[in-house]
């Protein structure tokens, strides 16, 4: 009831009466709420299909596809992590091409509908043969085929947002694309949870986890279609940006160009490999904006992957909890229940404020005092509290998370690939994290000191987590003007 009050209370004051369109600083329409829940009701559509993969959909198949009979074999967790590793790889070097060929492509449909679309329409293919797989080796296709999907329709997505969005309209659409992030994955994890958890045991089990699962990829699909189509549908790109060759960032022009008479547009000259592969690349990490962005984004997803992928064996080895799922879906819930809150609200207000360097530097101390607390006092305070700090933290980081990274962009020419640079920082984390925390685990064991283990890895989770909070104060946001008072109505 507090949260609905607050978002109430942040969108009377973020919005006004309308005589006319409003109109950005930019020229650019401002974008209605209709308008802002169809660009962003594709990641729920995303995470809702990608989110419990590898947590429980993925796992309790290969229980049936390698070595069946055995539970949690050397084996499985073999295939599981290399299953991860593939889907990873696959992901860093597939966002920045992607963003890449849809900065360059001209349409109907635009310059980022066709890849989501496409994305879509392989990542249908994928589930199917997910469902219908009885061998790993087919099973691998029709993963690789989803995580390449998720990627292409992710990256393109993720683009149209410097496209269609103005400027003063930025941290409303991020809050927007992380209530759906979280919407999302909260409907996956719960969704996959009750068709997989009735199959676990008994003689049923494998055509119950087949069912289930099937289940499963069936309405992910169905989520799908329908999010796609609301997209290509509802969403309408700019005409201009169709043809990026024809408008150039004031950093990007070339001191080079070439003017054609007869239409009167510049064209730049083509540039040698080399300089072509430094000015995509290279280039981009020569801002420092970027950069640190770039830095924060990713520490703070390494301490979050951290956090997250042990706290459940945490309540069972530091705090001795016999019921340690029942807490680690209790405090799971709190900490969403916590975001859901946060997420919508400070991205309007970032928006309001003009600021977003305060947001994630406060939201990230939230998430680095929560996780400190496991280390230095486990046990002596109340679950409920650090999972409400910390879901506010992860609701306020998320809120404003794209559209810090859109306000960093080296160019907007060139904005799906260097957000698919960006992304890199949290595809990564998806490895790192538990390759850390495996290390860790090992030489803990080894000394017989399982429980000094685990808090280290929380402990590593808090630094890494004020390493981003003290990162994200070198960004230098700029001064926007405030609008005048005709441009100054939000879209009813």
């Amino acid at each position: 009831m507090l949260c609905n009050r607050l978002e109430v209370a942040v969108l009377l004051v973020s919005l006004r009466p309308q005589e006319s369109v409003a109109v950005a600083e930019d020229g650019r329409s401002l974008l209605s709420r209709r308008q802002l829940l169809g660009l962003s009701v594709l990641w729920f559509a995303l995470n809702f299909q990608f989110a419990s993969l590898l947590p429980i959909v993925i796992p309790a198949q290969i229980l049936l596809l390698v070595t069946p009979g055995a539970a949690g074999s050397a084996q499985q967790a073999l295939v599981l992590g290399g299953l991860a590793a593939l889907g990873a790889v696959t992901a860093v070097v597939l966002q920045p091409l992607v963003g890449a060929l849809s900065d360059r492509t001209k349409s109907r449909l635009g310059r980022r509908r066709p890849y989501i679309l496409g994305g879509g329409l392989l990542m249908l293919v994928g589930l199917t043969l997910l469902a219908a797989s009885h061998v790993i080796a087919l099973y691998v296709v029709g993963l690789f085929l989803v995580v390449v999907a998720n990627t292409v329709s992710g990256t393109a997505g993720q683009g149209l947002v410097p496209d269609c969005v103005p400027a003063r309209q930025r941290g409303t659409a991020s809050g927007y694309m992380g209530l759906m992030t979280i919407l999302g994955t909260v409907g996956s994890l719960a969704v996959a949870s009750v068709l997989l958890s009735q199959n676990s045991i008994g003689h049923g089990m494998a055509a119950g986890t087949f069912d289930g699962a099937a289940l499963f990829y069936t309405l992910a699909a169905a989520v799908l279609i329908v999010s796609i189509g609301i997209t290509i549908v509802g969403v309408r790109e700019a005409p201009h940006l169709h043809f990026p060759h024809l408008h150039h960032h004031a950093s990007g022009v070339e001191a080079g160009t070439t003017e054609n008479a007869a239409s009167g547009t510049h064209r730049a000259p083509k540039l040698p490999l080399r300089q072509r592969f430094v000015q995509m690349w290279i280039a981009p990490w020569r801002h420092a904006n970027f950069t640190w962005v770039f830095l924060t984004r990713g520490f703070v997803m390494l301490g979050l992957a951290l956090f997250m992928t042990y706290i459940e064996y945490y309540f069972a080895r530091v705090q001795h909890l016999t019921n340690f799922v029942q807490a680690t879906a209790f405090n799971a819930i709190l900490a969403l229940l916590g975001a859901v809150c946060s997420t919508l609200v400070l991205g309007i207000l970032s928006d309001r404020l003009r600021r977003r360097v305060p947001i994630v530097f406060i939201s990230t101390a939230c998430m680095a005092l929560a996780a400190l607390t496991f280390v230095v006092a486990p046990g002596r305070l109340p679950l409920w509290p650090l999972g409400i700090l910390f879901g506010l933290g992860y609701g306020a980081y998320m809120s404003v998370d794209v559209a810090l990274a859109i306000d960093a962009l080296p160019s907007q020419h060139d904005a799906g690939k260097d957000l698919g640079l960006w992304n890199i920082a949290s595809t990564l984390q998806s490895v790192i994290a538990p390759l850390l925390g495996s290390i860790v685990i090992f030489i803990a064991g080894h000394f017989g000191a399982l429980a000094l283990g685990y808090r280290t890895i929380f402990g590593l989770a808090a630094l890494f987590l004020v390493f981003g909070a003290v990162f994200i104060l070198k960004v230098r946001e700029a001064h926007h003007h405030k609008p005048k008072p005709a441009q100054d109505a939000a879209a009813a």
